[in-house]
């Protein structure tokens, strides 16, 4: 069975749920199936977890469930295939009973794309190393739209290569339609390329169709743009495409769309890559949600065989940990994390957290576990690339474990 069809599993829950890998491990994050999907303000993170926790409540009812659980035309994009609808529900039939896997949110992952939410989980249980996976989740009737591998070694595709993809023929002939319209500067023929619900998350802000229209409407007479196609996948009724705008200002943009093959209309778009000094400018999420997201993810990881993998995601290559008995490197405080939490469980509570003028959050954290007394660290989170920077323990008591 190849890892693409056994990565399918993660897609609805066949056989995995957030069990610990020891059989023998207990720990409060847990103690029942919704605790690990904590509350937060950001509605694409609670649209996430809830579906991960239906996916979860849902288990035991695998085979009247799974063919529910996916859209009509989902697709799944494996490093070694496209799979369908009735191709995925097939592979997912024939996985081992019993087979467990290990599912875990990627902090800040998820994205409100109006009727879907973007977001990313990785997957152990697979292989040596966990699987990154985008998922793309239709609100409407919570239903899986596509998925696919994030990483795949550019050898491994099949399908794709001296055979020209329809996708792409179909969204450079949009894309010739957009300049033609732009240039025409119709108020209506423009509305007509955008769906009803469109939403574009820009660098600076998130606009709505009525507002894109507006921007594209003050494009100067004359002005030379263009659209270079960089790539087009194939989802189901959809085409996900990135594209480079060059023309509307200094360098070109790169930006991410979802075009409608039936009505021929955008979905929704955003910037790929946003520099860092317009992602400051950008109203910020409320720091103490953004936070508890990658604390939520370093209780869920601690029971994984593949904990090393995780954390050393979690920690900047930089990083320095200031403690009561000497500073502790990246490599050494995953060391010390690794050995305090084989067969037992470390706690974080969140006290307080703000943001700074670096666009990098500092908070204080309570942290508790049997083999260490209870202690308050000061810590500093980077929400772009989802790392800590740095912490320290403010006052020092006189035992100390770590």
């Amino acid at each position: 069975m190849s890892p693409s069809t056994l990565i399918l599993c993660l897609l609805v829950g066949t056989s995995w749920a957030f069990i610990p890998d020891d059989p023998d491990f207990r720990g409060d994050v847990f103690a029942g199936r919704q605790r690990a999907f904590a509350p937060s303000s950001d509605t694409a993170t609670k649209d996430a977890y809830r579906f991960l926790g239906r996916v979860t409540s849902n288990m035991e009812y695998q085979v009247d469930w799974l063919s529910g659980a996916f859209q009509d035309g989902f697709v799944f994009k494996g490093c070694k295939g496209t799979y369908n609808h009735r191709q995925t529900v097939d592979l997912l039939l024939q996985l081992p009973v019993g087979q467990r896997f290990w599912p875990i949110y990627k902090p800040g992952s998820a994205i409100d794309n109006g009727s879907r939410v973007n977001f990313t989980v990785f997957v152990s249980g697979l292989g040596p190393a966990p699987i990154e996976v985008n998922v793309v989740m239709a609100k409407l009737y919570w239903q899986l739209e596509s998925a696919e591998i994030a990483d795949c070694p550019k050898n491994s595709f099949v399908g794709f290569g001296s055979i020209q993809d329809p996708a792409e023929d179909m969204v450079k002939t949009f894309l010739a339609r957009v300049t033609r319209t732009i240039e025409s500067k119709d108020t209506s023929t423009l509305l007509g390329l955008f769906q009803p619900k469109f939403v574009f998350n820009g660098c600076k802000g998130t606009y709505n169709k009525q507002q894109v229209v507006g921007m594209l409407s003050e494009i100067p007479a004359g002005a030379k743009f263009s659209f270079a196609l960089k790539s087009a996948v194939s989802l189901g009724n959809s085409i996900k495409y990135v594209v480079a705008v060059s023309g509307i200002s200094a360098t070109p943009i790169e930006a991410v769309f979802m075009l409608n093959k039936v009505d021929q209309q955008l979905e929704y778009g955003n910037i790929a890559d946003c520099p860092k000094r317009f992602m400051r400018s950008a109203q910020p999420k409320d720091s103490n949600a953004v936070i508890q997201e990658f604390l939520i993810y370093m209780k869920m990881i601690q029971p994984s065989h593949n904990k090393a993998f995780f954390l050393d995601k979690a920690f900047d290559d930089a990083f320095l940990f200031k403690g009561c008995h000497g500073t502790y490197t990246k490599a050494q405080a995953v060391a010390r994390f690794t050995s305090l939490t084989t067969g037992a469980f470390i706690d974080f509570s969140l006290i307080e957290s703000k943001w700074n003028k670096q666009g990098q959050i500092e908070s204080t954290v309570s942290v508790s576990g049997p083999r260490m007394d209870s202690f308050k660290a000061q810590l500093v989170y980077c929400p772009q690339r989802n790392v800590l920077k740095s912490g320290s323990v403010p006052g020092c008591p006189t035992r100390r474990f770590y």
